[in-house]
């Protein structure tokens, strides 16, 4: 079954995928090599391929992350459900209503 014309040519313009190259084509994810095989079938990295990536200096840095430095554990009780567990529903629903959920 063929494609109609207008479409064959759509396609053709398209980006190449797996399913429409050779049996063994690989497109990748464009890494790139960081070196080459030898013929034993090892790998030689070319440490002048290789990303290096420079951090600055951030000790004077004045924004903080999205998430503490340190945090205690939560140490919730349970005592008051049935099961004792945090993930009964009616412990859920319990702590929805406290954060102000409508029922």
């Amino acid at each position: 079954m063929q494609p109609t014309p207008v479409l064959q040519r759509a396609i053709k313009r398209l980006a190449l995928t797996t399913k429409q190259g050779p049996h063994n084509y690989y497109k990748g994810n464009r890494t790139g090599a960081m070196g080459t095989h030898t013929k034993y079938g090892g790998y030689r990295i070319d440490f002048k391929k290789v990303r290096t990536y420079c951090c600055p200096d951030l000790s004077e840095f004045e924004l903080t992350p999205f998430v503490a430095r340190h945090i205690e554990p939560r140490r919730e009780s349970f005592a008051h459900t049935e099961t004792k567990s945090p993930m009964d529903g009616k412990e859920y629903l319990r702590k929805w209503k406290e954060g102000g959920g409508n029922i």
